[in-house]
């Protein structure tokens, strides 16, 4: 009796094992049909690295503009499905900033923080890598710190760019809003 408890046992942990690797979602290369989540715009016309975040119950990823946006999703408290995997773009073997390298797993990466490279919506950036001596590299010539997964902070990827004092116009926002205001008030 003892002996068939203890096999039962056994084959118990190994079932958890087993389901503990299950394999996750594998990313899924962009085409002309993927757009960002936050923007809906056509990925491929966006330089930098992009990200993918793989959901419970959703047979397509979200794919995001910018490596940046995509943690900053992780970060948000309000999503509708568990996240299985996330994915950005490998900027240690990409050809270029307009060709981003390989998917990455997001968690795994190195990120370059404050550097002079925009991402594909035009702001900063959380440049990945999966190796050190690639961002160091980059560090010496676009500058930024550097950030493992882990230690990104929800400001990090949630608060919004500082506008420069001198780009801003008081008066442009009411000179946009009464551009759409009808000129006929009459009613």
């Amino acid at each position: 009796m003892k002996q068939s408890i203890m096999i039962a046992l056994a084959l118990l942990v190994l079932s958890a094992c087993k389901e503990d690797t299950a394999e996750l979602p594998k990313p899924v290369e962009m085409s002309a049909e993927a757009v960002g989540f936050y923007c809906q715009m056509d990925l491929l016309e966006h330089d930098g690295p992009k990200g993918q975040i793989h959901l419970t119950g959703l047979p397509e990823p979200l794919f995001f503009s910018q490596a940046k946006d995509t943690i900053a999703y992780l970060h948000m408290p309000e999503q509708s499905h568990a996240v299985q995997v996330a994915y950005v773009q490998d900027m240690a073997d990409a050809k270029s900033w307009s060709e981003p390298g390989a998917w990455i797993l997001a968690r795994d990466a190195l990120y370059v923080t404050g550097s002079d490279q925009m991402g594909g919506m035009g702001a900063p950036e959380l440049v990945p890598f999966s190796n050190q001596a690639a961002a160091a590299s980059f560090i010496a010539r676009h500058g930024g710190t550097l950030l493992r997964f882990d230690e990104i902070t929800p400001e990090d990827v949630l608060a919004g760019a500082k506008p420069n004092p001198a780009d801003t116009n008081p008066s442009d926002i009411a000179d946009r809003l009464r551009a759409l205001t009808p000129a006929d008030r009459s009613n």
